[in-house]
């Protein structure tokens, strides 16, 4: 089975909590010989330890830009699925994604094209990888995951968006839980899967859509660090969460009064992600 960029970051997070928080016998921090002897025991598939590693931590590319991960053969990454899902690192459920179809995306960006422009070309800063954002809101202390995969020529990437819900007093405390105490006081989990498209303006669109439900959700970007740097990758991205359309108690408010209350619900929906892998 292939897996997606999502579902791989997916594992390496269960793999990499397994290292940092289980303990050995004598109270130490296991090693990645440790996880690859569970791994073992557990599938009856070996996997070099370094080759874990480098799946899961990955190494820093020359430049310093970003970091590149070690790809898996199939059977050993069948096997670690089946050992962090055998230990209940991650449900079947959390490695499913909505795959929305192509076809939308692709008449969208032709019918933005634009016919003066010769060529197109896209933004030379890297965006691709995953960023997190996090906001407390009416449903409480809300953290926001986005993976950006690899986009096409023409400007398509597929996206993923993960947003967990904890309650607001969570949010002093979250760093410092580790990954069976975030999976113990975590109130919700929704999944979104869909695309992304760069317009000729460079502005980044995303339509995604709620696995469980259908339901929409789209962001665009308002601002990105390191735009236009060739190969380095964007750090930041802040996106506006597009939901329902403000209504208007009256319209007989002044304008400045209108533009007031437009931009105050406008600011609880932008998101401000920063780059975790």
């Amino acid at each position: 089975m292939a897996y997606s960029e999502w579902q791989l970051n997916r594992l390496r997070d269960a793999l990499r909590a397994y290292h940092a928080y289980t303990p050995t016998q004598d109270s130490g921090a296991f090693n990645w010989k440790d996880v690859t002897e569970a791994i073992s025991l557990a599938t009856d598939v070996t996997v070099p330890p370094e080759r874990l590693r480098q799946f899961v931590e990955g190494n820093r590319t020359k430049d310093g830009a970003g970091r590149k991960f070690q790809s898996m053969q199939p059977q050993s990454l069948e096997a670690i699925v089946k050992f962090v899902t055998q230990e209940e690192l991650l449900s079947p459920g959390e490695l499913e994604e909505h795959v929305p179809p192509w076809q939308a995306a692709q008449r969208l960006l032709e019918y933005l094209n634009q016919e003066f422009d010769r060529q197109r070309v896209l933004p030379p800063a890297i965006y691709e990888g995953t960023y997190q954002a996090r906001h407390a809101d009416e449903r409480g202390f809300a953290v926001h995951e986005l993976t950006l995969e690899r986009p096409t020529n023409e400007g398509l990437m597929r996206a993923t968006k993960m947003v967990e819900y904890y309650p607001l007093k969570a949010e002093s405390d979250f760093d410092s839980w580790d990954f069976e105490r975030r999976r113990k006081h975590r109130d919700t989990r929704l999944l979104y899967g869909g695309w992304a498209l760069f317009t000729p303006e460079d502005t980044v669109m995303t339509f995604l859509k709620q696995a469980r439900t259908g339901k929409n959700l789209y962001q665009f970007t308002l601002a990105a660090d390191k735009f236009y740097e060739p190969d380095t990758c964007v750090e930041q991205l802040i996106l506006l969460h597009h939901k329902d359309p403000l209504e208007l108690e009256t319209l007989e408010s002044r304008q400045s009064e209108l533009l007031r209350a437009v931009l105050l619900e406008a600011g609880k929906n932008v998101l401000f992600f920063k780059r975790i892998r």
